[in-house]
């Protein structure tokens, strides 16, 4: 029978280039409509979504789609010589449009052909870009290069290309990450009125709120393993139904946890019961030896002995039958992903000050601070425990202001930068040395503290036992955030004001509700710029400072 669904992968296997595997015998389809792609950092949505682009090529298996593909990449920012034009898919109609508007007899034919109706797509482009929030793109925009933009403009330009191109398949990975309040509401729009396949890993629950189906990526920890590492989990339904499902499975997997525990702890006492009775049988039987002749002694206690042999084989089979069940169900339940730290360092009384910066050495454009214009002769100030949150377009230079005001904090500072991309070169915001251990890079942001505070406050982080002597450069997306936000969090001196330039960028789930559990022991005053309106939900800033897009008189000079 034919293949009716949009994407099949069957029996597929890929590896790195280090050897690696990411998949291994993993069959699946994609239905049309729209799926939500989710699962922990290093489950492997970016190597998936690539080897359905054809980004990627399997190593075994078959990989079939039923019509081209649209993807549009996580690390998009890395392409800095591509212009606008050629993100929208502009750029053959484009240079047409100008070798037929200058008056080239060349071709002619062929590039009127290649226009067909669309003599304003120039001007449809730059429509398209201000719904997305970018209303001061003119044509010439359309000539920039990626790396002249910010990271949420690219990612404008990239998605209003797929929006333009309208391709049955579509795949997209992580697309709210740097994106502003505008320009996610359009994505959010686009998406609820999406026709064809469309595939979405993000973290963005505003976003899941919206497809039909999720789909879960998930490590297979059985030992019993063989074949495929991970799995994908489907849940019929958006992120409320996914979210309802994850709570269910917790708790059976819970209630197994449970019965395989007493279970075992019943196999246990009956052991030891059956071991005291095979113990008083043995002594009952030496002493009644003693009145029988030798040979038939003799004979008494070989049936004994294996008697007691069978009896113990049954009964350590079943308690081995009943530890190996009570592991099964543990490595069933979803792992506790909170991170539960008590920071009394890091309190900042009342009215003191942390920041007293004069804007002139830190605001860009028109900063408004609670909706107050502030003046290049006014001052940026926060006091106690304020948590603000920093708002504005892309492109207005919010990061460029969070780097300021590192220089001009009145207290022990944290920097959480933002995450550019994921894995590879583009992680040196961390601050974290590949070659030291998880224990060795958080003592040296906090050489004063014992040894042992460090490892009990690591174990607060998921980091346990010898998992703190693992190498940095050995962990997951995941285990590196956790050692990143540690070697913040634990410093010594205590940060007391806490810069967060868009933390949940590239995170998974899971380490955004890390993050947030974490930030809920920290008592110093923060500043957060993000896009996030559930994360920032959580943070409930007090305050909020909004940068806005310079303006220009009508002697083209800025204001503010």
């Amino acid at each position: 029978m034919q293949n009716t669904h949009p994407i099949s992968l069957s029996h597929l296997a890929f590896s790195w280039p280090d050897g690696t595997p990411a998949f291994d015998g993993f069959s699946t389809v994609f239905a049309a409509g729209r799926t939500g792609l989710v699962g922990t950092n290093g489950t492997g949505k970016t190597a998936l979504l690539r080897l359905i682009a054809g980004e990627l090529v399997p190593s075994s298996g078959t990989l079939a789609t039923s019509s081209p593909v649209a993807y549009l990449p996580q690390k998009l920012t890395l392409r800095t010589g591509q212009s606008v034009t050629e993100l929208l898919g502009l750029a053959e109609k484009r240079r047409a449009l100008v070798r037929v508007l200058a008056g080239h007899e060349e071709n002619m034919a062929e590039n009127l052909e290649l226009i067909g109706d669309d003599w304003d797509l120039e001007e449809r482009a730059v429509a398209l870009l201000a719904g997305y929030g970018l209303p001061a793109a003119g044509p010439e925009f359309l000539d920039r290069t990626v790396g002249t933009l910010s990271g949420g403009e690219a990612m404008i330009a990239a998605l209003a290309g797929l929006e333009l191109a309208a391709k049955p398949i579509t795949l997209l990975d992580e697309p709210t990450n740097n994106l502003d309040r505008t320009a996610r509401e359009r994505l959010h729009h686009a998406v609820e009125r999406w026709r064809g396949t469309l595939v979405v890993a993000t973290h963005d629950r505003a976003l899941l709120e919206r497809v039909d189906a999720i789909a879960e990526l998930r490590p297979v920890r059985s030992r019993a393993w063989t074949g495929e590492r991970v799995q994908l989990v489907r849940h019929g339904g958006n992120w409320d139904v996914f979210q309802a499902e994850l709570a269910a499975e917790r708790d059976s997997a819970k209630r197994l946890v449970r019965d395989a525990g007493a279970r075992l702890a019943s196999e246990k006492r009956q052991r030891i019961e059956a071991e005291t009775k095979i113990a008083r049988r043995a002594k009952q039987g030496r002493k009644a030896a003693d009145s029988l002749p030798k040979i038939l002694a003799n004979e008494l206690r070989k049936r004994a002995e294996e008697s007691a042999g069978k009896m113990r084989g049954t009964m350590g089979s079943r308690e081995s039958d009943a530890a190996t069940a009570l592991a099964d169900a543990k490595d069933s339940l979803l792992a506790e992903s909170r991170i539960r730290i008590d920071l009394p360092d890091t309190a900042v009384p009342q009215g003191r000050t942390v920041l007293n910066a004069p804007a002139s050495a830190v605001a860009l454009g028109m900063m408004h601070d609670g909706g107050t214009p502030l003046s290049p002769d006014m001052r940026l100030t926060l006091r106690g425990p304020e948590r603000v949150m920093l708002t504005g377009p892309n492109g207005v230079g919010k990061t460029t202001l969070l780097d300021a005001l590192v220089h001009q904090a009145a207290v022990p500072l944290g920097y959480l930068r933002q995450r550019i991309g994921s894995g590879g070169d583009d992680e040196s915001w961390e601050g974290l040395d590949d070659s030291l251990t998880v224990l060795e890079n958080v003592r040296a942001a906090a050489a004063s503290a014992a040894l042992s505070d460090v490892r009990e406050q690591l174990a607060r982080f998921h980091f346990r036992g010898e998992l703190v002597n693992q190498p940095v450069g050995e962990l997951s997306g995941g285990e590196r955030f956790r050692v990143a936000l540690a070697r913040i969090l634990l410093a010594r001196p205590a940060p007391q004001l806490l810069l967060l330039d868009e933390p949940t960028n590239n995170l998974d789930l899971v380490s955004t509700e890390q993050l947030v559990s974490a930030l809920a022991g920290y008592k110093g005053a923060l500043i957060v710029s993000s896009h996030d309106e559930a994360f920032l939900a959580a943070l409930a800033p007090e305050r909020a400072w909004e940068l806005r897009r310079p303006v220009r008189d009508d002697s083209d000079q800025r204001i503010g």
